[in-house]
């Protein structure tokens, strides 16, 4: 993946917890399809927000006064299918397409799959060449063990290649390049009702990655190079929400990483290999509010402050979303 799409992934990542969170406004009881067009993106980087839109559909009414607002669909514990398409605002070429569904059983287990496309539009010869496109693949199965509470395991796969060539009487070029991965995870979401405010939501997860890639790149002119390497990681993730009503909420949330690299440079008759194994933390405080503008309607507005992000760029300013919500 390359840092265009690894740029894209996180940004995606960022957003994609904060962009749901109305007033103590009359709402319909009940609605089996929700739509949301939504803008995120970092006071840092304005120009460079993310456009999503995201289309879901429950198969029996959903009750829309269980509970925060924003938690509706995961305290239905309904089966659904759903579908999203999100772009960059400026690096337009950059597109991802998802579509996913999940069965629940009358014995409260659940299964699920998922489809993820990202589309980097790199059509024709490239300097620094990637693949055009990355097609993940993901499994889930899951247990509520109470009406606000569950346990899910899931398994996510990709597999990459491309090929480029360039030919010319003065300049010959090749490139190949294979990549694949496997992501491993458990999470625990659980939402605890409150007497004096709405409630607490409760969300820890585990994951181990792994990913072994490869390259090989030839021309006329400069020596052969080759790259070999592989990578795996955990990441433990831990996030809590206040609800003060149905409609607002304070949270924070913590990230502990551990990712360990291994890999390879040829380049004619010389090798340098090199390895990293090291840590990361980082921590947000979050607040998020739904304005519910009449029955079908709603405005969501959430904000993060980042911590632990020295270097990359996020160090400072604000994650910020804009929703616009339609419930029918």
């Amino acid at each position: 993946m390359n840092t265009n799409s690894l740029s894209f992934a996180i940004l995606l990542g960022l957003v994609a917890p904060y962009v749901s969170a109305t007033t103590e406004t009359d709402l319909s009881n009940t609605f089996q399809h929700e739509a949301n067009l939504t803008f995120g993106t970092h006071t840092d980087g304005f120009d460079d927000g993310l456009w999503n839109v995201d289309y879901r559909y429950y198969f029996n009414p959903v009750d829309a006064e269980k509970g925060p607002y924003a938690l509706s669909g995961f305290l239905a514990q309904e089966s659904n299918i759903g579908a999203q398409y999100a772009q960059i605002a400026v690096v337009t070429d950059i597109v991802a397409y998802q579509v996913d569904g999940t069965y629940v059983f009358d014995s409260n287990w659940f299964i699920g799959a998922q489809y993820n496309r990202i589309d980097l539009g790199n059509d024709g010869f490239d300097v620094a060449p990637s693949v055009d496109d990355i097609v993940e693949y993901e499994a889930h199965i899951g247990y509520f063990f109470n009406a606000t509470s569950e346990i899910s395991f899931s398994y996510q796969t990709s597999s990459t290649s491309d090929t480029q060539s360039f030919s010319s009487p003065e300049y010959s070029y090749s490139y190949s390049d294979d990549s694949d991965y496997q992501l491993y995870s458990i999470a625990m979401h659980s939402f605890i009702p409150l007497a004096s405010s709405s409630g607490l939501d409760l969300l820890a997860s585990w994951s181990y990655f792994d990913q072994e890639y490869k390259s090989n790149t030839t021309n006329s002119v400069y020596e052969d190079f080759k790259k070999s390497g592989k990578t795996n990681s955990n990441t433990v993730k831990l996030s809590a929400d206040w609800y003060i009503n149905k409609a607002w909420s304070v949270g924070a949330n913590y990230i502990w990483s551990q990712y360990d690299t291994d890999a390879e440079y040829i380049r004619a008759e010389n090798s340098d290999r090199y390895s990293i194994d090291d840590t990361s933390h980082e921590y947000a405080i979050t607040t998020a509010y739904w304005w519910q503008i009449s029955q079908h309607f709603a405005a969501k507005f959430s904000v993060a402050k980042q911590f632990g992000l020295d270097g990359d760029g996020l160090a400072d300013g604000l994650l910020i979303g804009i929703s616009a919500n339609a419930r029918f």
